[in-house]
Parts: C-alpha cells; structure tokens; sequence
C-alpha cells in the first residue's frame, strides 16, 4: 500500500506523516518529496511505503497512490510566514536554534505573500479540489490536529527527533517540524 500525504508546503504535513508511520508496521517512510521524478520512482515501490508530497514545489499532480491524505491550513497567513521564514533563514525543516538569528524584512515578506498566494489559489486549490473529488481524499486542517502526546519522526539522517513548534506568528495552527 502506498500512502501519499499531500500538501502545498511547510504546512504541517510533517506531524500527521509521523503520527501515522509510527502507528503502520512493515510501512517505510520517506520524509518528503519535493519533485514529481522522485515522486514516481517512490510510487514504483514494491513495498508498503507512506511519505509526503510538498506539491507547490512540484507543481505537478501525483498519480498512482493508494491513498492520498490532504494536509493544509486555513491560516493562510500562518502557511505563508512559515514558508518565508523557511526559505530566507535557510531552515527548510524547523526553527533556529538562536531566536536572535532570524531574518525577517517586511517588504520581502509582502511580495512573498503576494506570491505564495499566487501558487496556492492558482495551482493548489485546483489540484486539493482534484484529489477531494478524483481520489476520494481525505483532508486534515493543521488548526484541527490537537497534539496530546509528544510526535517523534525517525529519519536516516538523525536519531529519533520530537517534532517541535517553529515558525509561527501566532501559536493557532502552529506548523510544527523538527527542532
């Protein structure tokens, strides 16, 4: 079986692809695609395989799952200021050990807002509106997920790593990711 969680990006995708790799035997768990290449070769796996799609880096739908699980916000503000300060400080994965690191300029912001809104209204509605009719999708909102308990992701690279808020402006929906 091959499950496939989809989202646009730094969304929290993250969370809900631990909380279920963890509770799946025999499943393995890639971390993230971020190209439709890639994307399919994952698919041509012979094995039971669960991972996540950062669609608005591919831009191009992913077909051929067994599953699809959609993982988006309604705090668009939210999504947009974890993306920015994702990609201007260089930390794509969670927050900055020193909190007198980060880089932030309004003006930069506002055309990555503009931007950003661009893709997601452009290209990831129609395609979250394609898998919610096409592919019988289920769709996770990041302000409804409620952590009770800790949410740890085993990746190749790292030991066992708690997953942590990061990046967020306002702490409803916090995206979290690794710290």
């Amino acid at each position: 079986m091959k499950v496939c969680i989809v989202n646009p990006g730094r969304c929290g995708g993250t969370v809900v692809l631990a909380s279920l790799a963890n509770k799946l035997d025999n499943f393995l768990m890639i971390y993230e695609i971020t190209n439709h290449k890639d994307g399919l070769n994952v698919l041509k796996a012979n094995q039971n395989i669960i991972f996540k799609y950062q669609f608005l880096y591919t831009l191009a739908p992913l077909k051929g799952a067994d599953k699809y699980i959609i993982v988006d916000r309604k705090d668009q503000d939210a999504w947009i200021y974890s993306t920015y300060m994702s990609a201007v400080n260089y930390h794509w994965h969670g927050s900055l050990k020193h909190t007198t690191d980060r880089f932030f300029n309004q003006n930069d912001f506002n055309i990555a807002k503009d931007n950003l809104l661009n893709l997601y209204n452009n290209y990831w509605i129609p395609e979250r509106e394609r898998l919610l009719k096409e592919e019988k999708t289920d769709i996770i909102w990041q302000e409804d997920i409620n952590i009770t308990e800790d949410v740890y992701i085993d990746l190749p690279s790292r030991k066992k790593t708690k997953l942590t808020p990061v990046w967020s402006p306002t702490y409803k929906g916090t995206y979290y990711g690794l710290s």
